[in-house]
């Protein structure tokens, strides 16, 4: 079950449209190198792990060994492009705890992905020198750790405020309308890192500012359109709201499911 629904998250999020300059039906948003084909690719090379990760448990040296598989793996079916190293990460914390504790009790669970994720910080970001990726780049221009910051502290963005945000909108309307209104809400308050390293700090500031302005907003489709326009213009990117979306998504439909 768990693998069905990892896959079906992934699928969620891609397929989901209009998104602001991210990857969907109508188009590639503002990545040049990926399109919906790349994402399907993807995430059926990430769902044979994730039934690995869920039998890791909370050993995080585990988790980390078959992640980088992982990784390996979504290289090899993408070509190269990085659709969900991000994604990648967050499945094998979150799966890694559910094979510990189970996802009965989300407070509980969340304990036990801080427990796996302890020091994440201090090891991977307190003494780099020379920054690779987005999050290390942003870390050491913000001090802000970005998803290490998120795991570290057991996902509060999804846990204690998409995924209530997203319930109540399931209650309200479908689940196609909650789950743009949350990639909104998400896009309104997350520091980005995806879109710091396409536009700085002004990106994340304009991007904020503009996601604000549709939290209650008729005809969402619209404004998504015309927003995606203005994202593609800048060429920005929301990416690693797209993941936590993706990741409400799935712990969403875990509780109901299990």
């Amino acid at each position: 079950m768990i693998t069905k629904l990892a896959y079906e998250a992934l699928i969620k999020e891609v397929e989901l449209t209009p998104k602001p300059g991210l990857v969907d039906k109508n188009n590639s948003g503002s990545h040049k190198d990926m399109d919906l084909q790349t994402f399907y690719k993807s995430a059926k090379s990430i769902a044979p792990f994730i039934q690995k990760f869920y039998e890791c448990k909370s050993d995080f040296e585990a988790l980390r060994k078959v992640g980088l598989e992982c990784e390996r793996s979504m290289f090899e079916a993408t070509k190269g492009v990085n659709t969900h190293k991000g994604m990648i990460f967050s499945l094998a914390v979150i799966c890694g705890a559910i094979g510990s504790v189970g996802s009965e009790d989300l407070k509980l669970l969340q304990e036990e992905i801080k427990k796996i994720c302890q020091d994440l910080i201090v090891k991977d970001l307190s003494n780099l020198k020379t920054p690779h990726t987005n999050g290390e780049k942003f870390f050491q221009k913000t001090k802000s750790a970005g998803i290490r910051a998120e795991a570290q502290a057991g996902y509060p963005t999804v846990f204690e405020k998409a995924l209530p945000f997203y319930e109540n909108e399931l209650s309200l309307t479908n689940e196609e309308i909650a789950l743009k209104r949350t990639l909104v809400f998400l896009m309104s308050f997350v520091p980005d890192t995806t879109l710091y390293a396409r536009g700085g700090l002004e990106a994340l500031e304009f991007v904020q500012n503009e996601a604000k302005k549709l939290l209650h907003v008729r005809n969402l489709d619209e404004h998504l359109k015309v927003f995606d326009k203005k994202m593609i213009e800048k060429n920005l990117s929301s990416g690693g709201c797209a993941d936590l979306l993706g990741l409400t998504y799935f712990i969403s439909n875990l509780t109901k499911k299990r």
